[in-house]
């Protein structure tokens, strides 16, 4: 099936879609809107489909996929590319419209035309960088396939919640733009009301699987980057939590706005609408090639179309906000102390988000102006993030424990904690308790200001995290444990489990080396650490040097194993034992595998004696420098009575060429077992992997889990004479995890409270 052709189809559905509502006419909207979606989930399908069987006739497919990959890996190959990705944005924008059809309101169908606009853009983006674009000559047999390091679960399952988070924001974005526009023309709040009710119940679902999403891609790169580390704000990284934080805040208002449609009027529209033009702000770091990042894409014929959406996105709902707060500024209401609560979490949270912002954007705003290339490091997060952190966690527990009936409690209780927090800065047990290791980028020119947000002490976010917990149980002393209310305590519990593993885990992580001889196995050897040493070197000059010295912790080297898995071909051969069992016909074309026993050059060819299982035959093959005992496969004519190198008469296969078994191997895999000790004491043992593949290499770790953290060990290289080896012990580090799961529990509690109140109001009417 051409794809190509489903695209123009659901193009022309869409069309058509617009023309209905823009002409009020309703058979022609209804059929539009069911031919946008059907055409491009049918071509989502076809899509997904040829990457389940292989089909090497779609360049796409081909270029992320490989026949030996299991289905789920097979099926991610349609989100590893930008044609992917834009067609399943698509068609879930397009779900959107479809799911608009329940309601006829004035509102909801202007919002269905911002919706279908959206989709016919994705759409057009699709047909511009098509996925069904053929593979140029004859489809070959094989897929390059995917980057090694994206062979793992947590990453096929990433882009997929990335793209459901992203989706989610259409129908939001479409409401708040249309709200924003009546409101600001004087329609009724009544026929305004129902975008807050609508919008919510996406915006959730968007805000749940981002979350999910940036907890799938933190535990890949845990698991698979090697360095142990969950998050190392690389632009793509960062690019990722700004929707999160805009959504965080639009959530936060739109919830108040619902109950009380004079409060937060334009802001929570202008956020709602803003977490949509964020999740096109991370898109276009991804993949519009003016943002350098190792996760980015290559920039291709659709990036320039990401650019003049953002801006779009952009500017429409400011200028729409702004028309509205003009017009109606007079009759704004006055905030209550409840509401400055909220303005002011949200304004810490736009800081927040402008420090990101900055630091994604910087470095290509000054390469376009300067032709210079600037780097913005995880540091310079840090430093300015902190701060704001901690005021952002104290605002939550007044947030939480705060109610008129306790009023002058819960601000006593606030000013009591700040105080705690201001205290807990400046107590610093050691130099590793500084948020930031500002020595490395601070120097007497730099402003004072970083040194002295440099030497912030780590222990300042006990106190707000102890206050978001203490107001968690007010809470749920005060609203009772009903499901909604659990939600919110889940929700604010786990942002205070994942503070205190964010902040703690990577400034207690200690990292050790070892290297044993492949001969070494069953010797323990002590675990190294860096000393670092200011003073003068061996040539006189001043710097810091560092020392080699063994820590308490030591490794044994257990074993090492090689082996070849997924044979490429497997199945298309014979050994060579069961090829001489059989009736060889002269002239026929056999396959056939097996050990190189010796190799007799003469002036035409080299002829190779392959052995397997007690049987031999014979190998006329071009010159190759082989190795006895070499496993290969030859493919070739067999010719019959043939006088041999060792002076008999047989067969002889004439091969142009060999196939070496590790070529055609799916991967070589790279084996390490080991033992970690702590005073004699086994605390860990594991696999540490090496996997060479065809288009690059990968390491798997050894992380061996307790409670209060992992032993993570990873090869430094492939595994030669030496097996040389990286150990960090990482506590906290499963505080991070603890608590995005409590995090997301509590997100979905509150869908399913809010889906039930949604059904009770149904009946109601």
């Amino acid at each position: 099936m051409n794809g190509d052709l489903l695209l123009y189809a659901a193009f022309a559905g869409g069309g058509c879609a617009a023309a209905g509502i823009l002409l009020g006419r309703e058979r022609l909207r209804r059929f539009g809107v069911v031919a946008l979606f059907g055409f491009l989930l049918t071509a989502t399908l076809v899509l997904s489909y040829a990457f389940a069987v292989s089909d090497f006739s779609y360049y796409y497919v081909w270029k992320f996929s490989s026949s030996v990959y299991p289905l789920y890996y097979k099926l991610s190959g349609v989100l590893a590319g930008q044609e992917g990705t834009l067609l399943f944005w698509a068609m879930l924008i397009a779900a959107g419209g479809l799911w608009l059809e329940r309601n006829s309101s004035e509102l909801s169908r202007r919002a269905q035309l911002v919706v279908v606009g959206l989709a016919l853009y994705f759409t057009g983006m699709t047909l511009v960088q098509s996925p069904f674009e053929p593979y140029p000559g004859s489809p070959p047999p094989e897929g390059y396939g995917l980057n090694p390091l994206l062979l793992d679960p947590w990453m096929a399952l990433h882009p997929l919640t990335t793209f459901l988070g992203y989706g989610a924001t259409a129908v939001p974005f479409a409401g708040a733009v249309v709200y924003l526009l009546m409101s600001a023309r004087g329609s009724s709040d009544a026929a305004c009301r129902e975008w807050v009710t609508e919008g919510l119940q996406w915006l959730r679902y968007a805000w749940l699987f981002s979350t999910i999403s940036m907890a799938f891609g933190g535990i890949w790169a845990y698991k698979t980057l090697g360095w142990g580390g969950f998050w190392a704000w690389d632009p793509v990284e960062a690019s990722m939590l700004l929707p999160w934080m805009v959504m965080t805040a639009a959530l936060h208002l739109s919830v108040e706005h619902r109950r009380n449609m004079r409060r937060y009027s334009v802001l929570a529209p202008l956020l709602t609408a803003y977490s949509f033009t964020f999740t096109v702000f991370a898109t276009a770091v991804t993949r519009s090639g003016i943002f350098e990042s190792v996760h980015a894409f290559i920039a291709g014929g659709a990036g320039k179309y990401v650019m003049v959406l953002l801006g779009i996105s952009a500017a429409v709902p400011l200028l729409l906000g702004l028309w509205k707060w003009y017009r109606f500024r007079s009759s704004i209401s006055r905030s209550t102390r409840r509401e400055e609560i909220f303005y002011a979490a949200v304004l810490v949270l736009i800081v927040m988000t402008f420090i990101v912002f900055y630091g994604v954007s910087f470095p290509p705003v000054v390469k376009l102006l300067t032709a210079k290339k600037y780097a913005v490091t995880k540091q310079f997060f840090n430093l300015w993030l902190y701060p704001f952190f901690l005021l952002l966690l104290l605002i939550t527990g007044l947030g939480l424990s705060y109610s008129e009936s306790r009023r002058r409690e819960a601000m006593r209780e606030f000013l009591i904690f700040s105080a705690i927090t201001v205290l807990a800065v400046f107590i610093k047990p050691g130099e590793n308790f500084n948020i930031v290791d500002y020595t490395s980028f601070i120097s007497a020119k730099k402003p004072l200001l970083y040194a002295t947000v440099g030497e912030i002490s780590a222990l300042s976010v006990l106190p707000p995290v102890a206050y978001i917990l203490y107001a968690c149980s007010i809470r749920a002393r005060l609203m009772g444990l009903r499901m909604r209310e659990m939600g919110v305590v889940l929700i604010h519990g786990g942002l205070a489990v994942i503070a205190i593993g964010v902040v703690f885990s990577p400034l207690f992580t200690s990292e050790f080396s070892a290297s044993f001889q492949r001969s070494e196995v069953g010797m323990e050897k002590p675990l190294m650490y860096a000393e670092f040493h200011e003073g003068f070197g061996r040539l006189g000059t001043w710097g810091v040097h560092t020392k080699e010295v063994p820590s308490e912790y030591s490794a044994v080297l257990l074993g090492v194993r090689e082996y070849l898995e997924g044979l490429k071909t497997e199945g298309y051969w014979r050994s060579v034992s069961e090829l001489m069992r059989a009736n060889l016909s002269e002239g026929e074309v056999y396959s056939v595998r097996g050990y190189v026993d010796q190799a007799v050059l003469t002036e035409h060819a080299m002829f190779i004696r392959l052995v397997d299982g007690g049987s031999s035959l014979w190998v006329a093959a071009p010159p190759y420098r082989l190795s006895k005992g070499e496993e290969v496969v030859a493919t070739g004519m067999v010719l019959l009575d043939v006088p041999l190198p060792d002076g008999t008469t047989g067969a002889v296969l004439l091969s142009e060429r060999l196939s070496f078994l590790e070529e055609m191997a799916f991967r070589r895999v790279q084996e390490v077992e080991i033992e970690v000790l702590r005073g004699g004491r086994t605390i860990a043992e594991g696999v540490m992997k090496y996997e060479t593949y065809s288009n690059g290499d990968a390491r798997r770790p050894m992380i061996d889990r307790n409670l209060w953290g992992d032993v993570f060990a990873v090869l430094d290289m492939k595994v030669g004479d030496e097996v040389s080896m990286t150990v960090r012990i990482k506590p906290f580090i499963n505080l991070v995890w603890i608590g995005v799961a409590l995090f997301v529990l509590g997100i979905v509690l509150c869908i399913l409270q809010e889906r039930r109140l949604e059904a009770h109001r149904s009946m109601m009417q």
